[in-house]
């Protein structure tokens, strides 16, 4: 089912609004969707409230892609992939900040790691934050991926982390990332592969509602408010366009599109299905490390691993792949 406008999209604006004053509709007020989607991602703040801020969240996730709640998909990659091999060249489209690259130039088997993005605010704190920790091998730039020239044979590794599910052409760009990657190189993804313009599933909505509510009101407040979130709604397709035209537009065919391309070395469903759209919004209440909030951690850790096995359907991928 898609939502055109939901109920769901006037509060969230109410609260957006309250958070950014006047600039959030600055923001929005272009007719370049290109315009648009850099003004959404032109900045370097991350207020804790997604459900990557929460430390549990993230050990969950080193468990199920590395197998150790400590050891991050980049180590893992360098160690099972690639830890005999020197001179490697990498390119992360969709970079942002440059934080995931930072973790791979820490190997120098890397002689040279590039990161381009749209947004020239988070370029320029990549390369700052590059220069400031004494990495050589590191390079950003800004460009754009639908004009980028990515070259042949170039590329031992390509990495789409939380990038690849904004690109709306995806034959294209893969048909250059199969050119681009060696022989014997490696496609990473790490990726949002739900239902497009997260118009969540009536039976996500319904689940997700129903855990909400069984958390504590105090861990429900919003982040900068003393509102409470009460129920999450499937985000309205107009808001979703006028916010970030980029967001989730064709996040359903980047598995088939890959698959179709490339072989399989490995695929490691994480879920999200429950879990980023329950601490949208809240999870700064989840950062600390304490009895209560453990209790809650484990109680929807367990929610999210039976919504998956019953529904046999993840919403996020840790995927590698090579040529075929």
């Amino acid at each position: 089912m898609k939502t055109i406008i939901s109920s769901g999209d006037f509060i969230d604006i109410y609260h957006k609004f309250l958070q950014e004053g006047p600039r959030f509709f600055s923001k929005k007020l272009s007719f370049s969707g290109i315009s648009r989607v850099r003004n959404a991602w032109d900045t370097n703040t991350n207020p804790p409230i997604h459900w990557w801020s929460i430390p549990r969240v993230n050990e969950r996730w080193n468990k199920i892609i590395t197998g150790n709640s400590n050891i991050e998909y980049p180590d893992y990659v360098v160690n099972k992939y690639l830890k005999n091999k020197q001179n490697l060249k990498l390119i992360s489209p969709g970079c942002g900040s440059g934080s995931i690259e930072l973790k791979f130039a820490k190997h120098n088997l890397f002689s040279r790691i590039e990161g381009f993005d749209l947004s020239p605010s988070r370029i320029h704190f990549a390369n700052e934050n590059a220069k400031r920790l004494g990495f050589s091998n590191l390079f950003y730039s800004v460009e754009d991926v639908y004009k980028y020239d990515f070259g042949v044979n170039k590329y031992d590794v390509i990495l789409f982390h939380s990038s690849l599910h904004h690109f709306n052409n995806l034959k294209i760009i893969l048909e250059k990332i199969y050119n681009a990657i060696k022989l014997d190189g490696l496609l990473i993804i790490n990726e949002y592969i739900g239902p497009n313009r997260f118009q969540w599933t009536n039976e996500q909505l319904k689940k997700t509602n129903h855990y909400l509510n069984k958390i504590p009101s105090q861990y429900r407040k919003l982040w900068q408010s003393n509102s409470i979130k009460k129920k999450i709604y499937r985000p309205g397709l107009l808001r979703m366009i006028l916010s970030d035209s980029s967001e989730a537009v064709n996040s359903e065919e980047i598995l088939p599109q890959i698959r179709m391309r490339f072989t399989k070395l490995e695929e490691k469903p994480y879920g999200g299905n429950l879990l980023h759209l329950i601490f949208k919004d809240i999870s700064h209440n989840f950062i600390e490390n304490t009895r209560d909030i453990n209790k809650i951690l484990n109680f929807l850790f367990q929610a999210e691993d039976d919504f998956i096995e019953n529904n046999n359907q993840s919403d996020f991928i840790f995927g590698i792949y090579t040529k075929k």
